[in-house]
């Protein structure tokens, strides 16, 4: 019988040791991004994310972390004079999961012993799922199925993500800790703002699918021949470069604590 209850308060001392090592999170923040739209940041475009994470603490130095974000991205061409005469006009959603590794500079933990702060770095890998929209008159449209360079289908709007960047954590007590972080998200597609290469012919995708897909493909689209000079295969945007986001965070989370008490034996 003392066997049976050495193995229940073994097994029980584990997963307390397990659960102190979980942490649950929420995190709210700003996001912008860097692409054909907007070729450097551009505070006023600056969006809003958020999401929820669960970490596991393997050790004071070293963590991994599961997280989901939702984010919005925009840009818009009249931020750049060199952009103007194009005028396109966007806005994307993006939905991130990501698995990042991170690593403590200082041995970061909920001990006695342990430091309650520390900086750190951390990268990982992703997928993103985003849904780019285009203005025409006051209404947003979805952007994926116009095929605005011509595509012969649309793409799928999934890419995949390289999380990396900097943080702070600070513990105040055993349970919580308030962190901050600042993520740059390297993604492997040229379409968060769908704009990557030639301008497709326009008065035949107006011809298919009607002025709003010709004007999302080309803003300067008008149906007056006299006026509208159409820009078929020439440069639209630039696919030697995939798009970037980035977010500021800040997160609280908290750390699953739970006490043994069971009565002695002998």
């Amino acid at each position: 019988m003392k066997r049976v209850y050495l193995f229940i308060v073994l097994f029980i001392n584990s997963s307390i040791l397990f659960s102190q090592k979980v942490e649950l999170g929420l995190t709210l923040g700003l996001t912008n991004y860097v692409g054909d739209v907007s070729p450097s940041l551009v505070f006023k475009e600056t969006g809003a994310t958020g999401g929820v994470f669960a970490r596991y603490n393997v050790n004071n130095t070293w963590a991994f972390t599961a997280i989901i974000s939702q984010s919005r991205i925009s840009g818009n061409d009249k931020n750049f004079d060199f952009n103007k005469t194009r005028n396109i006009v966007f806005r994307t959603d993006i939905t991130d999961f990501s698995g990042i590794v991170e690593f403590n500079y200082f041995k970061y933990g909920a001990g006695v012993r342990d430091e309650h702060f520390t900086p750190y770095v951390f990268g990982g890998i992703g997928a993103a799922f985003f849904n780019p929209q285009g203005l025409y008159g006051t209404k947003w449209y979805d952007l994926k199925g116009v095929q605005t360079e011509g595509q012969t289908k649309g793409y799928n709007g999934i890419c995949m993500t390289m999380p990396m960047g900097i943080g702070i954590k600070w513990m105040p007590n055993k349970n919580f800790s308030l962190e901050w972080k600042v993520a740059a998200f390297m993604t492997f597609t040229d379409y968060l703002d769908d704009v990557s290469n030639l301008y497709t012919d326009v008065n035949q995708l107006y011809a298919d699918k009607g002025i709003v897909a010709a004007s999302l493909a080309d803003p300067t689209y008008t149906t007056d021949v006299n006026t509208f000079v159409n820009k078929k295969g020439l440069q639209r945007g630039n696919p030697d470069f995939d798009d970037w986001y980035f977010n500021s965070t800040v997160s609280v989370t908290y750390r699953i604590f739970k006490r043994l008490k069971c009565d002695r034996f002998y």
